[in-house]
């Protein structure tokens, strides 16, 4: 018998059955529980008390509460964690009870559900009420349950016409990934890609959409759902051109530019996902990040770092928030890596940069892409909330 889902529960729900006290059930309660009080078992001294006659057990009328709760409501798989009893009126062999229960409360995170327990007489008099809350239990998944979940894997990267982005497009699509190359102006570079990819026998697509604007981004989203049905996962590795600038230069719009494309960017492709990452019951986000978000900053570069930090304090958030629903968020953070991001770094701070790294080198575009696919495979399935350095030892925390 399958257990009740509790996604299907709903507050108003009810449920109720009917059952006859007989004087077997009396006794057979009394052998069980080894209450043979009188005033259950001897008639002639029930007589004789300010019942004039045999009550039955007031806990074998609230028994049938466990059942309405196991059978019908909430059902199969429900788990019985507290209830509060009012006993009315006293209940005759003979009597005729209608138990009742109808859910007044869910509170979705614990999947506990708050009952209203009610039992009427024949008479319609309520002999007994009460409240009571039941956990409804999740049966874990089989790993076969797990290998029917990932048979798909499509996952959207940004800003994939070039340096990090590409390099993760072609790995990921050479591991069977369905890749979504997403560029906003270098369409050739983004061509070159798609093209780099099929031609080692990967499936991809390139989708142009401002990562900025919300309605771009649901419009890339909602066509590579047509090409694949689905997308498992999101590389945020959009960025902006990083200028070296004194705080008595910056302006905010400056601040604002990196804030758009890094973190509102994110934001709107995270949104995007999500609806089909929940359905899933599923879903990997890697937000690339970098290593000066937690280590001494670089002089002049205050716009960026307050975005990488941001980046950070949301990717940490979400892998709380939606952790439970089995959707994770991790950062990869990168030291200084030859792509065109640096190409205005002066040849002399490269040098210095790679011989102040513990490995003497900076990091290339697929160092990154391998840190990325190991966040996104089940080989990282109980990892959420973490930033994974590729630095070259730069930063050691």
């Amino acid at each position: 018998m399958k257990p009740v889902a509790f996604e299907t529960l709903q507050v108003g729900d009810t449920a109720e059955f009917r059952h006859t006290v007989t004087k077997e059930d009396v006794l057979k309660f009394a052998n069980l529980t080894g209450d043979d009080n009188a005033l259950h078992v001897d008639p002639e001294f029930a007589a004789k008390t300010s019942f004039k006659g045999v009550v039955a057990h007031g806990m074998l009328g609230a028994s049938f509460i466990s059942t309405v709760i196991g059978k019908y409501l909430p059902g199969n798989g429900s788990l019985w964690i507290s209830q509060n009893f009012e006993f009315l009126l006293p209940t005759r062999i003979g009597d005729t009870l209608t138990i009742s229960a109808e859910i007044l409360k869910k509170h979705k995170t614990q999947r506990i559900i708050t009952l209203k327990t009610e039992i009427k007489n024949q008479h319609k008099q309520v002999v007994l009420t009460g409240e009571g809350k039941i956990k409804v239990l999740q049966l874990e998944e089989s790993k076969s349950d797990n290998i029917k979940h990932v048979e798909t894997r499509v996952v959207l990267i940004t800003g994939a016409s070039k340096g990090i982005g590409a390099a993760t497009a072609v790995t990921l699509a050479s591991q069977g990934f369905s890749v979504i190359i997403n560029y906003c102006s270098d369409k050739t570079g983004a061509q070159n890609i798609l093209e780099q990819i099929r031609k080692n026998q990967g499936d991809a697509i390139i989708c142009r959409a401002d990562v900025t604007k919300s309605e771009e981004v649901k419009k890339m989203v909602s066509l590579a759902k047509l090409r694949f049905g689905t997308i498992t996962a999101l590389v945020n590795n959009a960025t902006s051109k990083i200028v070296p600038q004194t705080f008595e230069e910056l302006e905010w719009r400056d601040i604002e530019l990196h804030m758009n494309i890094q973190l509102k960017g994110a934001f709107n492709c995270i949104q995007a996902v999500l609806p089909d990452f929940q359905k899933n019951k599923m879903g990997s986000v890697v937000n690339i990040n970098s290593i000066y978000s937690d280590s001494t900053p670089p002089d002049k570069m205050a716009g960026y770092v307050m975005t990488k930090n941001a980046l950070s304090a949301l990717t940490k958030s979400l892998a709380v928030e939606y952790g439970p629903q089995g959707i994770r968020f991790n950062t990869v953070s990168p030291g200084m890596t030859e792509t065109g991001l640096i190409s205005d770094i002066p040849e002399k701070t490269r040098l210095v940069t790679s011989m102040n790294t513990p490995l003497r080198r900076l990091a290339q575009p697929l160092d990154i892409a391998d840190a990325i696919s190991f966040l996104l495979s089940d080989k990282a399935k109980h990892i959420t909330g973490e930033t994974l350095r590729v630095c070259g030892g730069a930063v050691m925390i």
